[in-house]
């Protein structure tokens, strides 16, 4: 893991992020400048995680998240662990999830996320769980509200488990 360093990612950063992610659309630099521009608000951290120099991952803390099942309470949230195909496995996403906990730590005591129940999530589900994460108990949720009783939706990115764990 010594090839790993975790820093805080910029505007510059975007062009290497695209080109590691093989999507270089309008929509994506414009996503990853919404992003950073919540960073220069303070509103929220991008890390970004860099293998041998290259560009790796990803991830955004935000302080007091607004999207998820627990937007609006005050806790803050991971959103979008990302590790590029090339760099898994070799404790990227480890790393990144380290300093996003060590940050909220300072100002929390949980921090919460959501992750897709598709199977595409399946690594990503146990990798939360190992590390600590709870479901909230209330259920599943979809398009960030939580399902009644048989209620039918779709399995696809909008289907998720809140998670949550306590930070030391």
């Amino acid at each position: 893991m010594q090839n790993i360093e975790i820093r805080q990612m910029t505007h510059a950063d975007i062009p290497a992020i695209c080109k590691a992610d093989n999507d270089e659309s309008d929509s994506f630099v414009n996503y990853l400048n919404r992003q950073l521009d919540f960073q220069d608000n303070n509103e929220c951290t991008a890390l970004l995680a860099l293998y041998g120099g290259h560009v790796a991952g990803y991830v955004f803390l935000f302080y007091q998240c607004r999207w998820g099942a627990w937007k609006d309470r005050g806790l803050p949230g991971i959103c979008d662990l990302v590790v590029f195909e090339p760099f898994r496995r070799q404790g990227i996403a480890t790393k990144l999830m380290d300093r996003a906990e060590e940050l909220a730590s300072r100002v929390s005591s949980k921090i919460y996320l959501d992750v897709c129940l598709s199977a595409e999530y399946g690594p990503a589900q146990r990798f939360y769980i190992l590390r600590g994460y709870v479901p909230d108990g209330a259920g599943v949720y979809y398009e960030e509200r939580i399902l009644s009783k048989d209620e039918v939706c779709r399995n696809d990115d909008e289907l998720t488990l809140c998670l949550v764990k306590e930070l030391q």
